[in-house]
């Protein structure tokens, strides 16, 4: 990825997570610019992507297997799919040091690096979370796009994730 793209990447996934807490926050006024936020950001219905206490989604691309969890304490986001190769490693998957294959954040904890080695994050028939919708589930808010991958942020924490960038705080 040339340095400008890596420029465009961030500043969009700063724009979309920006525009995604302000969509969240009640009363909050939204004016995220066209090319960084599709339409107006509908939300959908989320018992439609509820499974048991937790709710599960995959990207349109399919690549992200993803869940918002309200069983692990404070309400818990996260997603598994191909992490660039310049992420940090991890531990994980009964070892010291490994690639991961997912990230994770809470609405009390920063996104972080993670590897799943169980189905955290995925449940059979995983429903698709259309591009420039949103799915909000007790203050975690995620969203989908062609150009960011998948956007979820709650608490004041957030991850953006593609197969080619990524984007924690």
């Amino acid at each position: 990825m040339t340095q400008n793209a890596a420029s465009r990447m961030i500043r969009r996934s700063a724009a979309v997570a920006a525009g995604i807490v302000a969509v969240a926050a009640p009363l909050a006024v939204v004016a995220p610019t066209a090319s960084a936020i599709p339409g107006e950001w509908p939300k959908v219905n989320p018992v439609a992507y509820k499974v048991g206490g937790s709710y599960y989604f995959t990207s349109p691309s399919r690549g992200w297997k993803c869940a918002i969890r309200l069983d692990r304490g404070a309400p818990w986001a996260g997603c598994q799919g191909k992490i660039p190769a310049r992420a940090p490693r991890v531990t994980g998957g009964g070892v010291s040091s490994i690639h991961p294959n997912g990230v994770s954040m809470t609405t009390a904890t920063r996104a972080r690096f993670v590897f799943f080695s169980d189905t955290t994050v995925q449940v059979r028939n995983q429903r698709v979370l259309p591009y420039g919708k949103l799915l909000q589930v007790r203050g975690i808010t995620c969203s989908t796009g062609p150009e960011y991958g998948v956007n979820c942020a709650g608490g004041g924490h957030h991850f953006t994730i593609s197969t080619d960038d990524y984007w924690m705080g």
